[in-house]
């Protein structure tokens, strides 16, 4: 492997953990998972959460509303309890791949994400013990593809961005890292990070 690098840094839905919302929103609504994406994208609400600047009331309020979720419906008489179950335990055999990459590079996870979300995610693995660091949208106020939010984790963690890779399963969030000068890899929702480490000679 050439160019080693000092930091890998992880998002976390789609690549970390499945995160199904998109899948369910649009079996939900009877829309295509692009139109789901598109409603959460023209949602100011939605984009002050993610970067902290909303409580959890006034998303899920928002969330209602953008789907039509009719609250008599059992399936949705919890929005809270609902958005968390989108997000499945991490892919088998991540967090053991984890904590042996994290005693070989520094490790780092930076993910658009929010406080319900980041309660739930730590309910099944810790995040700052299985990173050195976990950097989260909501706690930088900041999120994807802004510059900020990556320029703001390489300050803290000072080192240069060309010391990292970033890993990812969008790929606006990948072009933008890679424009502040991280070396990015794509990364298959389908499947989580696994076999994109084997690619890079990162894991057996």
């Amino acid at each position: 492997m050439t160019n080693k690098p000092k930091v890998l840094m992880f998002d976390l839905g789609g690549v970390i953990v499945p995160w199904v919302g998109l899948i369910e929103l649009s079996k939900i609504c009877g829309i295509t998972a692009d139109e789901v994406n598109a409603r959460f994208a023209d949602s100011d609400v939605f984009a002050a959460y993610e970067r902290g600047h909303v409580p959890d009331f006034i998303f899920l309020a928002e969330l209602v509303d953008m789907f039509d979720l009719d609250l008599k419906d059992p399936r949705f008489k919890d929005p809270a309890a609902l958005w968390n179950s989108w997000v499945h335990a991490p892919y088998p055999n991540t967090l053991e791949t984890l904590a042996t990459l994290k005693s070989r590079f520094t490790t780092a996870c930076l993910s658009n994400t929010n406080a319900l979300h980041w309660a739930h995610l730590n309910t099944m693995f810790n995040t700052s013990e299985t990173f050195h660091h976990d950097f989260a949208s909501h706690h930088l106020n900041e999120a994807k593809p802004d510059a900020a939010c990556y320029t703001k984790p390489l300050k803290i963690m000072g080192v240069e961005a060309k010391d990292v890779w970033f890993f990812d399963d969008t790929m606006a969030n990948v072009e933008a890292a890679r424009r502040v000068g991280i070396t990015t890899h794509h990364v298959d929702r389908a499947v989580g990070v696994l076999p994109t480490l084997r690619e890079l000679g990162l894991i057996d």
